[in-house]
């Protein structure tokens, strides 16, 4: 017999009791199990939410989850039946762009070091996913803020009251591209780094030396980057040197070299079959949630997660727009700034190009198939009156590979400035362009005829001396 407060309690009534002890003892031990279960199911979405972002690649890889946190509303929203649609979906192709940037306390933290537009084919329209890189010496024109180069777009917009540094970048980038980047992902030099080493490395196969003597320090000062050509696993301080030098090689190297990071991360995250790895999962997650920037909702993130586990990264291709010959950009100068525009000063043609990649009618042509073709023949006609400054020049200019088939004077003297003509129709401008950069020239306007078989003509002038 029980006794409760001095109250005598029957048998018949303790076995009752003790039957409801058991039944709450039952329900608390199935509570505990499905509690557990329920932790288990958080761990493994932040595993599925990092491994699928992941597979779009390095700065698509802290994707989404910096403009918001992991909080109980977060997961109730992704593991929810609710859903929602990104923009551009309706119409069969999600565009996303991908910005890296020094950040902390490197030189020029806001200045974006990296600019890929990816765009993805979804849904049942097929065709090709795309990554674009624009070099960061782009001059371009942001809306409100009249012409700058693009990699100082982000910083303007971060600026700004009541703007986004993302955003307005994005923005300027659809008017590049010709078509409409809605969403953003950014990742800082050290956030790259540590992601990488999380991984365990990515496997990189490098085409040619590599040879940097002032590759910058977090000291201010400069080390060596020396990489052999062959196949390397990379941890991620070599992965990011392997993607920010420059010093000997140009900006179209480094976007090719990131864009063969973005296809290594990509393959390390299926090989790794994070899936099975929660706690590698948390351990990324939370590389990410230091280091990533996005406009993006947990329902949107929802969204793209189940849109890459069904995109073919064996469609994928990759663009980097240059100064090379398929590249459709030129150098020039502005204000003694270096800067690059595009072949015919509009992005018209760059758009049209685009818009033609991505429904098939165009071919990304890749720097190694590229047609050679033969070098530029130019004339080179004295302007002045200084005595063998035409000859002076021509020298030069053959030494940098053009072929000079004609040397003389001009009928008219007098001139200061160079002057380059475009002899070629259109055919040839975008190395036109690049010889007038070359001579700090201005290029000529009219049509301009000649019998030499030339496709442009250097008018020298006496600021050539």
């Amino acid at each position: 017999m029980v006794r409760r407060k001095g109250v005598k309690i029957s048998k018949k009534e303790t076995e009752k009791e003790t039957e409801v002890e058991e039944k709450e003892l039952v329900e608390e031990s199935r509570l505990h199990k499905i509690k557990r279960r329920s932790n288990g199911k958080r761990i493994l979405g932040v595993s599925l939410i990092v491994v699928v972002l992941l597979l779009g690649g390095w700065s698509a890889t802290k994707l989404a989850l910096s403009g918001w946190s992991f909080s109980r509303e977060s997961f109730k929203d992704i593991f929810s039946f609710n859903t929602t649609k990104l923009i551009g979906e309706d119409q069969g192709r999600v565009n996303v762009l991908l910005l890296g940037m020094p950040g902390g306390s490197n030189d020029g933290p806001n200045l974006t070091d990296t600019i890929i537009a990816a765009s993805m084919s979804v849904g049942d329209a097929g065709g090709k996913g795309f990554l674009f890189s624009l070099p960061r010496d782009l001059y371009v024109r942001v809306p409100g803020d009249g012409q700058t180069k693009i990699n100082a777009v982000y910083e303007i917009g971060k600026s700004e009251e009541g703007s986004s540094g993302g955003l307005k970048t994005a923005e300027v980038v659809s008017e590049v591209l010709g078509f409409q980047v809605p969403y953003y992902f950014k990742i800082n030099f050290n956030g790259f780094e540590q992601l990488i080493d999380e991984l365990g490395g990515v496997v990189v196969e490098v085409d040619k030396d590599l040879f940097d003597d002032k590759y910058p320090t977090a000291s201010k000062g400069y080390e060596t980057v020396d990489i052999k050509a062959g196949t390397y696993t990379m941890d991620g301080a070599m992965a990011l040197k392997y993607a920010r030098s420059r010093q000997s090689t140009s900006d179209f190297d480094r976007a090719a070299r990131q864009q063969k990071l973005i296809m290594a991360i990509r393959a390390k995250m299926m090989d790794s079959d994070m899936f099975k790895q929660p706690a590698k999962a948390i351990a990324v997650y939370e590389v990410l949630t230091s280091s990533i920037e996005t406009n993006l909702n947990p329902l949107e993130i929802k969204r793209l997660i189940d849109l890459l586990k069904d995109f073919d990264p064996t469609t994928l291709a990759t663009k980097v727009f240059d100064d090379s010959a398929a590249g459709m950009l030129y150098a020039g100068k502005v204000d003694e700034m270096y800067v690059l525009r595009p072949v015919g000063d509009d992005f018209k043609a760059i758009s049209d190009y685009v818009a033609k990649l991505i429904v098939g009618e165009e071919e990304v042509v890749s720097p190694d198939e590229q047609v050679s073709v033969e070098p530029l023949k130019i004339e080179v006609l004295n302007g002045t009156n200084i005595t063998g400054l035409a000859g002076k020049i021509s020298t030069k200019l053959k030494g940098e590979g053009y072929s000079v088939v004609l040397t003389g004077n001009n009928a008219t003297r007098g001139f200061a400035k160079t002057i380059v003509y475009d002899l070629s129709n259109g055919e040839r401008t975008w190395e036109v362009r690049k010889l007038a950069a070359s001579l700090n020239a201005e290029v000529g306007e009219g049509t301009i005829t000649t019998t030499s078989g030339a496709l442009a003509r250097v008018v020298v002038g006496s600021e050539a001396q």
